[in-house]
């Protein structure tokens, strides 16, 4: 009897304990968003039990219309995510090699090189889509097919050999939804809704027409700051390409999209946990597009496009899974704190305090050389052809400057500030949603 009491008062302390929790943790995206720094939804769940659903803020600041859990948003690059899966479900289908030709299936594809592993792994050496951007003809829907015709056209030198070097490109995956469209003999969309959406009960979503004025009107909005005011992006108009990006989810649909990695399966569990660790040695992709930055089950990718910001994060040895929308330009740091935070109060019921950059303007030359981290790791900033590149775990990226102290390597999701210590010399901090670390560049190679 006495043992029955105690196990009682220890469940009924655990129980306490993540109730508290869940209030602080509630409590401090709260916070977050009356400092102005977060505006959106989050879902938070952990070994099936949701710790926090809650929208904070507008969705359509004009209108008032609150953000919600249930909200669509342009979610960006998450599209890629499923235009993946897609095409595994598709190549597994059919039997497909991977290694297979990309011209094996669009005839007119100018580069018999190219494979359906290239365009996964986004290592095609196929030339930027900022070509065709800026050939396509204004006032005229830009489709997938455009694309296409550009490169049967023009047929554009390829960047590198194909799988010899890492260009994040939403050119593949374009190429890609052509493929799914060719193989499947139906649409992409359709696909999409029959093999993920509707078996995933996904309620949210929809692929964007390619007229902004036919766009929903319940959607979010997109935003910029300057100072303390916001500034209404505009949809693009005669958008009608798909595949790398226009997918539209809620931060409920994306949840669940999350969890069917780790439940409710769409895809046979062995082959999906051999593509999930199937990992590019050019980056830190997986096949499916996923990041995979540790040696642990878990993952995450995220979306950035005109204000909006899309994380989706989960952790399959936990079931835990981290997912939220912002509309308001999330500031850079953030991004990757709010999932490490958040994963360490689930850790360990501690919220860490929110490190961000000081204002910085540094030059390129004085941020190039190496720096010393903690656990013996060393990092190293090149500069080569006017490109920054960073070098890291036998890794060299490209490191591009978004604004005067941020820096990011989309490669490895990686990113950077720096700050000057006491005695002036230069200190690096590399955040990723795992960790923040921190390095002093060595003597010899400090700035002025």
């Amino acid at each position: 009897m006495k043992h029955c009491i105690y196990l009682i008062f220890f469940l009924l302390s655990v129980s306490c304990q993540r109730n508290t929790g869940t209030i602080n943790l509630d409590q401090q995206i709260q916070q977050l968003h009356n400092k102005g720094l977060f505006n959106g939804a989050i879902i938070v769940t952990d070994g099936g039990n949701t710790i926090l659903s809650k929208g904070f803020g507008y969705a359509n600041f004009e209108a008032q219309a609150p953000f919600n859990t249930h909200t669509s948003m342009d979610t960006g690059s998450i599209t890629k995510t499923f235009t993946a899966l897609a095409m595994m479900i598709l190549a597994d289908s059919k039997e497909i090699d991977l290694n297979t030709p990309v011209c094996s299936f669009i005839q007119e594809f100018p580069y018999g090189s190219v494979t359906i592993q290239h365009l996964l792994e986004q290592t095609s050496g196929i030339v930027s889509d900022d070509y065709v951007f800026e050939r396509a003809q204004k006032g005229v829907t830009i489709t997938n097919s455009v694309f296409l015709d550009f490169l049967v056209n023009d047929t554009p030198s390829l960047e590198f050999t194909p799988g010899s070097e890492y260009m994040y490109n939403g050119y593949n995956y374009r190429l890609l939804a052509i493929l799914i469209e060719t193989i499947s003999e139906g649409s992409y969309e359709d696909f999409i809704r029959m093999n993920m959406a509707e078996p995933l009960d996904l309620e949210n979503w929809f692929l964007r027409p390619a007229r902004s004025m036919d766009l929903p009107s319940n959607r979010a909005f997109g935003y910029s700051k300057t100072e303390d005011s916001l500034i209404a992006f505009g949809s693009e108009d005669f958008e009608g390409f798909y595949g790398d990006c226009n997918l539209f989810f809620s931060t409920e649909d994306l949840s669940k999209w999350s969890k069917s990695f780790f439940e409710n399966f769409i895809y046979p569990v062995d082959k999906l946990n051999q593509a999930l660790r199937k990992k590019s040695k050019l980056s830190e992709f997986n096949i499916l597009h996923w990041y995979k930055l540790t040696d642990h089950e878990k993952y995450h990718f995220t979306g950035d496009w005109k204000g909006f910001y899309a994380m989706v994060h989960y952790d399959i040895d936990r079931n835990r899974s981290i997912v939220y929308l912002t509309n308001t330009n999330m500031p850079h740091w953030l991004r990757p704190a709010l999932v490490r935070n958040i994963n360490q109060f689930l850790d360990n019921g501690q919220l860490p305090s929110w490190n961000y950059p000081e204002s910085l303007e540094l030059t390129n030359k004085e941020i190039i050389g190496d720096y010393q981290l903690k656990k013996e790791q060393t990092i190293h900033i090149i500069e080569n052809d006017s490109l920054l590149k960073i070098n890291t775990n036998n890794k060299t990226v490209r490191l591009f400057k978004l604004s005067s102290n941020i820096y990011y390597a989309p490669a490895i999701d990686l990113w950077v500030w720096f700050a000057r210590d006491d005695k002036k010399n230069l200190k690096i901090h590399c955040s990723s949603i795992y960790e923040l670390t921190e390095g002093i560049k060595n003597s010899g190679h400090q700035g002025p």
